[in-house]
């Protein structure tokens, strides 16, 4: 089925919580891609663009951020927004935290626009896929292929994350959680069973000073089976990806990506950015 992509601009909007960094809504421009084309040089184009397996009137499957600008094929990562959350709120944040380096597909949850959540493991595994699919047909070569993915989320998308990431460790071997501390138990339950089947490293964020002690408990239990962990304590004291917490997690972003497939060229930023991390080295 041929892909269609809507192109979409940035333009300013009132923030909501969770909020994203700024620059985050929507204006929809109608454009078809066709993959079987040798890619130009430099990759161009809108930096993030609408998902859609069908005709203009399918289902928006989601949201992809593009690396714009690059001259060499990316790999794909998944990102899971959170409850009454945003696709495109997602892709602005986690992005902007690597920076613009890959390929950040973040597909739409179930439900109204404004009351998005996730239903199952089973389902979000489908519409990840979808999403994946859809931007592979888009944009062809410059997709590179990896045998894994890194996967991250925010809130109901981090416990989201954990369970996909639990239900096949191999490819989602390099894993981001943020902020699912409220609901403890996918984080908790994931930690041992991703670390031994095949987990690599594993980053946590903490936006709200009530994660920190379920995340920490988490780390060391990804430690514990012998695989590094990282906490990342942004300091904001709110429960939402601010520019803050952008800052905050390129700090931390160049470790979970050291060695992982596809990120090679990733370059980490310059500059001291806010809040502190914390380490829990394999034991």
């Amino acid at each position: 089925m041929r892909a269609f992509v809507f192109a979409l601009a940035l333009v300013a909007c009132t923030r909501r919580e969770p909020a994203p960094p700024p620059d985050a809504s929507l204006v929809v421009v109608v454009a078809s891609v066709v993959p079987e084309a040798a890619p130009p040089p430099v990759l161009t184009g809108a930096g993030q663009v609408e998902l859609r397996d069908g005709d203009a009137s399918a289902i928006s499957l989601g949201v992809v951020a593009v690396p714009v600008g690059t001259r060499t094929p990316r790999p794909i990562m998944i990102a899971l927004h959170g409850g009454s959350d945003h696709p495109e709120w997602a892709c602005s944040a986690w992005s902007g935290i690597v920076s613009s380096y890959a390929f950040v597909v973040c597909p739409r949850g179930v439900g109204a626009t404004a009351a998005l959540a996730w239903s199952s493991p089973a389902d979000t595994k489908a519409r990840v896929e979808r999403a994946v699919a859809a931007t592979t047909a888009a944009y062809g070569a410059w997709v590179r292929p990896t045998t894994t993915t890194v996967l991250v989320g925010f809130s109901m998308g981090a416990t989201q994350t954990a369970m996909l990431a639990q239900m096949d460790p191999k490819r989602y071997r390099r894993v981001s959680l943020a902020e699912s501390a409220y609901a403890p138990e996918p984080a908790l339950a994931f930690a041992r069973p991703w670390a031994s089947g095949g987990g690599e490293r594993a980053l946590f964020l903490c936006t709200t000073d009530g994660c920190e002690g379920t995340y920490r408990d988490v780390a060391r239990n990804v430690a514990s089976q012998h695989v590094p962990a990282r906490l990342n304590i942004a300091g904001t004291h709110a429960h939402g990806m601010w520019d803050a917490v952008v800052q905050s997690m390129r700090r931390d972003w160049p470790w979970l990506v050291e060695g992982a497939e596809g990120w090679e060229d990733y370059i980490a930023p310059a500059g001291a950015p806010p809040g502190r991390s914390e380490s829990f080295e394999v034991r």
